[in-house]
C-alpha cells in the first residue's frame, strides 16, 4: 500500500482537483493522509465532501508544512510513502508506473520529471531530473540544490524510517529531508516522464524572499562532519587538516555560485587556520579568485602550483572555462580525471563544454511541433 501524505493550509482553491487526481489512480491500494494545518478557508468542507474510505483525516493548529509532513509520516501505514502538494496533480498512472521500478531491491526511491503550470492551469515549463549516485548527492546539493523534483518522489517505507522533517526549516525542509535519505545506501531511479504536475503561484512557500529563511537548510548541512561527504577531497590520502581545508574551499566556491556569499565567506574564513604551507596558500588564493569572479587571477594562481593534483587541475580548468578558453579547459579536466578517475566535477565540466558548443537531444519528438 502507498501512503500519500497531503498537507493542506488554505488550499481550497485547487484542493478538489488534487484529491481527485490521487483517488483516481490506476493503483488503487493507497491511503490518503490529509493533514489540515490550521486552514481558515473552506478546505475542511471540501475534504469532508469526499466519502472515500481510503482517506484518513488529521487536523492540527498551524505549525507549518514540515510539521504536517511529520504528522503524516508518524501515521503512515503503507509500504511506500510520498508527499503531495495540495495544489498539484498526479497523472492517473503515476503510482502504478513508479511501483514497477520499486520492485527492484536495490532501488530505495523513484522520482520523475514534472510539468509546471500556472495558477489558471496553463503549462509554462518542464523540469527534467536525472539519476545520481549516493556518493555524488552532497556535492550536487552544494552546487545546485536538490538533484530531484522533490514532490515527485515515491519512497520505500524502509528508506525513510526514523527520519523526520526539521520543523525549524520553513523553506527547503523537503530538500533537507531528502538529503538525509539520499546520502545513505539507497539508489534512486528517474522515470523521464512528467508524472507530476506542479502548480506555481504566488502563495507557494518557495516564493519566500527572506534570505535567512531560504538559506537555513544549507547552513544546517555544512558543518565539518557534513563536509566529509565531499569525496573529491580524497579523505583517504591526505591529512585531516588538508582534507578539511580543501572541503571548506570547495563548498565555499559552490555556495558562492548560488549567491550564498555569507556562507561562502564564512567557510573561507574558517579555512585560513588550516593553511600550513605555501602550496596550500596558493590554492586558497586560486579558489578565492573563483569566488570573487576574478578568473584570470584564479588561473594565474593555479598555474603556479607544481605537480598539480586533481583539484588543482579541475579548478584551473574552471577558471579557463569562465574565460571561454574551451580547449585549454578541456585538457585540464581530462588531466584531473587521469589523476582521480572517480572525480565527478570534471565530468560535469566536460559535459558543460559539450553543451555550450552544441546540445543535441536524442528524443526529438518535440521537434515536430516547432
Amino acid at each position: 500500500m502507498i501512503s500519500v501524505i497531503l498537507p493542506v493550509y488554505n488550499g481550497g482553491k485547487f484542493l478538489k482537483e488534487t484529491i481527485y487526481s490521487i483517488l483516481r489512480q490506476t493503483e488503487e491500494n493507497l491511503e490518503l493522509i490529509i493533514v489540515n494545518d490550521g486552514s481558515t478557508d473552506n478546505s475542511e468542507e471540501l475534504i469532508m465532501s469526499f466519502k472515500d474510505e481510503r482517506i484518513r483525516y488529521f487536523k492540527q493548529e498551524n505549525k507549518g508544512v514540515a510539521a504536517a509532513f511529520n504528522t503524516g509520516l508518524l501515521n503512515a501505514e503503507g509500504d511506500f510513502v510520498t508527499f503531495h502538494g495540495a495544489d498539484d496533480i498526479s497523472l492517473p498512472h503515476r503510482f502504478e508506473r513508479m511501483l514497477e521500478i520499486l520492485c527492484h531491491e536495490d532501488i530505495g526511491f523513484a522520482h520523475s520529471d514534472m510539468l509546471l503550470i500556472t495558477e489558471n492551469g496553463s503549462p509554462f515549463g518542464y523540469w527534467q531530473s536525472s539519476n545520481i549516485l549516493p556518493d555524488d548527492i552532497y556535492s550536487f546539493f552544494l552546487n545546485v540544490g536538490t538533484p530531484f523534483n522533490n514532490p515527485t518522489i515515491l519512497f520505500k517505507k524502509e528508506t525513510v524510517r526514523d527520519i523526520l522533517y526539521d520543523e525549524t526549516i520553513k523553506v527547503g525542509s523537503d530538500t533537507d529531508f531528502i538529503l538525509k535519505v539520499a546520502r545513505g545506501k539507497w539508489v534512486s531511479y528517474i522515470i523521464p516522464e512528467p508524472l507530476y504536475i506542479y502548480r506555481r503561484h504566488q502563495t507557494n512557500v518557495t516564493n519566500q524572499n527572506d534570505y535567512e529563511v531560504l538559506s537555513r537548510h544549507v547552513k544546517l548541512n555544512i558543518c565539518n562532519e557534513d563536509l566529509k561527504n565531499l569525496t573529491e577531497a580524497d579523505w583517504n590520502h591526505e591529512t585531516d587538516d588538508q582534507n578539511l581545508l580543501a572541503a571548506k574551499l570547495i563548498a565555499g566556491v559552490a555556495l558562492s555560485r548560488r549567491w550564498m556569499m555569507n556562507e561562502a565567506y564564512n567557510l573561507f574564513h574558517e579555512a585560513i587556520p588550516l593553511i600550513k604551507n605555501q602550496r596550500e596558500r596558493v590554492f586558497y588564493e586560486g579558489m578565492k579568485g573563483l569566488v570573487e569572479r576574478d578568473y584570470q587571477r584564479a588561473v594565474n594562481h593555479f598555474s603556479k602550483i607544481e605537480n598539480r593534483n586533481h583539484l588543482d587541475e579541475n579548478y584551473l580548468g574552471e577558471g579557463l572555462l569562465f574565460l571561454k578558453q574551451y580547449n585549454q579547459a578541456y585538457k585540464h579536466f581530462l588531466k584531473a580525471l587521469e589523476i582521480y578517475p572517480q572525480y565527478q566535477s570534471p565530468v560535469q565540466n566536460i559535459k558543460a563544454i559539450g553543451m555550450l558548443k552544441g546540445h543535441t537531444v536524442i528524443d526529438k519528438r518535440v521537434n515536430k511541433y516547432k
